[in-house]
């Protein structure tokens, strides 16, 4: 157990030797540097620097005797202060970062590697979204959006789903395929696949267990992801009139060429009648 609190301290930037103090002090305070040395089985020299590194972080307290006892301080204490350093952190982090000018996004491809990269990424998608999303997502995808997609339908963003189970989130308009059990024994993982404003889009494959990613992709290539969102926002409407017989109208004005979202507008400035009078404007100068 002792172990396995100290594992968890590492995460939280602490070496894996002031970690292995701290524990020990949590179960055995006050003691000497010497004392805690040979508990951990740590050099005596190495022990003693950890313990001032830890002193100067406020996780121990060490009394002004000659013997110099140390006792780590309560664990909710030391969470809390590390909270508030973080924080702090984070808060210059965002100010110093936001100085800098990003790079212009690309016509690229890029592969995301891990579950948390895919919904990190999608989640920033979401949070960025401007005007629409148009998303289709297997139960445990979409169940780790929810939040998500309801903050950004809060704000105004349209968001149209076909799902897989019922679901509800307010103000997204979901549609539930009825072919749902056939496509989930049939297809060989979880499945999201998601495109906002038109400006970017996101699929991924994960494994049955949601616990491994088996392939998924990530651009703002304003071409493809328009591709993208056409393509999702022509599933679901059709979902939704073969379910309904007739067509929802609300779903239909979410449609690539009736909204003109933020990617398609990209799009048609750059390889549009305007963008093609300046090319020729240019290479006739």
């Amino acid at each position: 157990m002792k172990n396995q609190a100290a594992d968890a301290l590492t995460f939280l930037g602490f070496s894996e030797i002031e970690a292995l103090v701290y524990c020990h002090l949590l179960q055995e305070s006050p003691a000497t540097g010497y004392r805690v040395s040979h508990a951990i089985g740590k050099p005596t020299a190495n022990t003693y620097k950890a313990i001032a590194a830890l002193a100067l972080r406020g996780a121990i307290i060490i009394d002004d005797s000659e013997s110099r006892l140390c006792r780590a301080v309560p664990p909710s204490e030391l969470l809390d202060r590390l909270k508030r350093e973080f924080e702090g952190h984070k808060q210059t982090a965002e100010s110093e970062l936001g100085k800098i000018r990003q790079a212009e996004g690309d016509d690229r491809v890029y592969q995301l590697t891990s579950i948390a990269q895919v919904f990190e990424r999608a989640r920033a998608m979401l949070d960025g979204a401007k005007q629409a999303v148009m998303l289709d997502a297997f139960p445990h995808a979409l169940g780790q959006l929810t939040a998500d997609l309801l903050r950004a339908a809060k704000r105004g963003v349209k968001i149209a789903v076909r799902a897989y189970e019922p679901a509800r989130i307010g103000g997204v308009a979901i549609v539930v395929t009825d072919e749902a059990a056939r496509v989930r024994a049939a297809w060989p993982g979880e499945q999201l696949s998601m495109a906002a404003d038109g400006d970017q889009f996101l699929t991924a494959l994960l494994s049955k267990d949601a616990q491994s990613v088996h392939q998924a992709v990530w651009s703002n290539s304003t071409f493809l992801s328009c591709l993208q969102y056409n393509a999702l926002h022509g599933e679901i409407v059709s979902t939704d009139m073969r379910l309904n017989r007739r067509g929802d109208s609300t779903l239909e004005a979410l449609s690539l060429t009736r909204l003109k979202p933020m990617g398609f507008l990209k799009l048609n400035e750059r390889y549009g009648d305007a963008a093609s009078a300046r090319r020729r404007k240019k290479a006739t100068s």
